[in-house]
């Protein structure tokens, strides 16, 4: 199967947002739930996604990795994402930074807190405030703040009261895990990586 994703904002590049809401609404099934996805590098096109037991792909190909568990039978499905040359011909409007304005900061725990917003969806608030969280506490003079990887052990929820970023571990300002806490449960983490 094969993304149909637009910019979002003014990137020029695929926001891990938009692949995580993709495979929660077109590739999941009913029971299913998107519970791993990693990026290895920034995607400027369209992508393949394949499923299952693959083969015949080379390493250089694949610019991520995701991973469905289904909830009624238990089990996880792997797949691959294979950047294309079919390019992105549209964005859409996004102004993160209006997302995270009145987040609140508390820096002696590293955590970041924002609440309910129905302007987004809740994939979006988690990676807007860990972007806002490093940028206030792990400010970089070269590079910007990239997700690296968005892993989730369950379904996000749609309506909530608070969601919460809290880095836990950082490893030489480059590198760095995050909890994500939704209304005082723990739904998974983010990793946030350096990158141009």
């Amino acid at each position: 199967m094969k993304t149909e994703l637009k910019f979002k904002g003014s990137r020029k590049y695929l926001h891990s947002t938009d692949f995580y809401t993709w495979f929660s609404t077109a590739v999941c099934n009913t029971n299913q739930i998107v519970t791993k996805l990693v990026f290895k590098q920034l995607i400027h096109r369209q992508c393949q996604v394949l499923l299952g037991q693959v083969q015949d792909v080379a390493e250089k190909d694949i610019v991520g990795t995701v991973e469905l568990f289904d909830k009624s039978t238990q089990e996880k499905t792997r797949g691959l994402i294979v950047e294309t040359n079919t390019s992105v011909d549209e964005s859409y409007p996004f102004d993160e930074d209006k997302l995270v304005k009145d987040a609140e900061m508390i820096s002696s725990q590293q955590q970041a807190t924002a609440f309910y917003r129905n302007d987004c969806t809740t994939v979006e608030l988690v990676v807007a405030l860990t972007k806002k969280l490093h940028n206030t506490h792990f400010s970089l003079n070269k590079g910007k703040w990239l997700v690296g990887q968005l892993n989730f052990c369950d379904e996000l929820p749609i309506v909530y009261e608070s969601l919460s970023i809290k880095t836990t571990r950082m490893m030489q300002n480059k590198f760095s895990i995050n909890d994500v806490i939704i209304d005082g449960k723990r739904f998974g983490t983010v990793q946030f990586i350096v990158g141009e």
